[in-house]
C-alpha cells in the first residue's frame, strides 16, 4: 500500500476514535486496539494512570485508574497530523477531580502508531506536575 493511502486511512480512523471519545464513547478506541498495544501516559507513581500498560486490558486499567480519580468533562481536538503509521493529536482535556471537586483544563499531545489499522502504540504527554498539584497528589 502507498504511504499516502496508509496516512489517509490512519488519519480517518484516529479522527473517528477521537470524535467519539469527545462524546464520551470509548468503544471505537477499544475496537481499534492491537492485542499487543503499548499504552504510555507520562508521569510517575503519584498519578495512578501514569506509566506503560500492555494489551487491551492494560488500556482498560488505564481508564479505570483515570475514572477513579476524576471525570473527563470536556475534550477538544485542536490538530491532527499524520504521516504513514504515525499520528500526532494536539488536544485539550478538562477533568473534574473526585478528591477535591476542582475542574482543570490541560493541553496534551498524543502520539499514536497504527499498524494494519490497529492502535499499536500510544504515548500521552501533558503537564504531569501540574496535574499532580491540582488533584492533590500525596
Amino acid at each position: 500500500m502507498v504511504e499516502s493511502d496508509v496516512t489517509a486511512r490512519n488519519l480517518a480512523r484516529v479522527q473517528d476514535i477521537y470524535g467519539r471519545y469527545a462524546e464520551g464513547d470509548r468503544s471505537a478506541l477499544y475496537e481499534a486496539l492491537s492485542p499487543e498495544v503499548s499504552w504510555s501516559s507520562a508521569g510517575d507513581g503519584a498519578l495512578p494512570w501514569a506509566g506503560t500498560r500492555r494489551g487491551p486490558e492494560g488500556v482498560r486499567s488505564y481508564f479505570d485508574a483515570l475514572d477513579a480519580q476524576g471525570e473527563v468533562t470536556g475534550y477538544e481536538v485542536e490538530q491532527v497530523i499524520a504521516q504513514g503509521e504515525w499520528i500526532a493529536v494536539l488536544a485539550c482535556a478538562t477533568i473534574r477531580y473526585r478528591g477535591n471537586g476542582q475542574e482543570h483544563r490541560y493541553a496534551k499531545a498524543d502520539f499514536i502508531r497504527s499498524v494494519d489499522g490497529r492502535v499499536a502504540d500510544f504515548r500521552e504527554f501533558y503537564d504531569t506536575a501540574r496535574a499532580c498539584r491540582e488533584q492533590s497528589c500525596g
